[in-house]
């Protein structure tokens, strides 16, 4: 071995935590100053329920935590919207004659076009001013925004 290019070695080094606890040890060091130890830790101690934080990483997880849920919250929010039965039948854009005709009969929403389609085509058909190729803008529509059709 080369000389002098080894640190010294302390066979009793003396280790200290900052709840009191001390023992000693081998080390290049003289004297260690640790910040938790096994008298002191929540596994070792059983008080699993404190959580030690470290320069606030337990606050910043859970902050990351919560947005992660509020995100999922109004993501579902939304596709709840999305393919709500109330939704108005005007967002489906179908053009002033056949909105006309379907607000006649009565049908205001998507829900309660829905009803009648789930009767058959032919009933839908059988609105007054509202014709096939209305029928196909508005099935098409009705896909395009997440909405499962009735078999017909």
């Amino acid at each position: 071995m080369k000389p002098d290019i080894h640190p010294t070695y302390y066979p009793e080094a003396t280790v200290t935590c900052v709840c009191g606890n001390t023992w000693t040890t081998g080390s290049t060091k003289a004297e260690i100053r640790t910040e938790i130890c096994s008298a002191c830790h929540p596994f070792y101690t059983g008080d699993l329920q404190r959580i030690v934080d470290t320069e606030g990483q337990v606050d910043r997880f859970y902050k990351r935590l919560q947005a992660r849920q509020e995100y999922v919250q109004d993501k579902e929010a939304k596709e709840q919207a999305r393919v709500s039965p109330t939704r108005s039948i005007d967002e489906l854009e179908l053009g002033k004659r056949a909105n006309d005709a379907l607000l006649k009969v009565g049908i205001t929403n998507v829900g309660e076009f829905m009803k009648k389609y789930a009767e058959g085509e032919k009933e839908v058909l059988a609105i007054s001013g509202f014709g096939q190729k209305s029928l196909i803008d508005a099935k098409k529509a009705l896909r395009a925004m997440g909405y499962e059709l009735p078999e017909a």
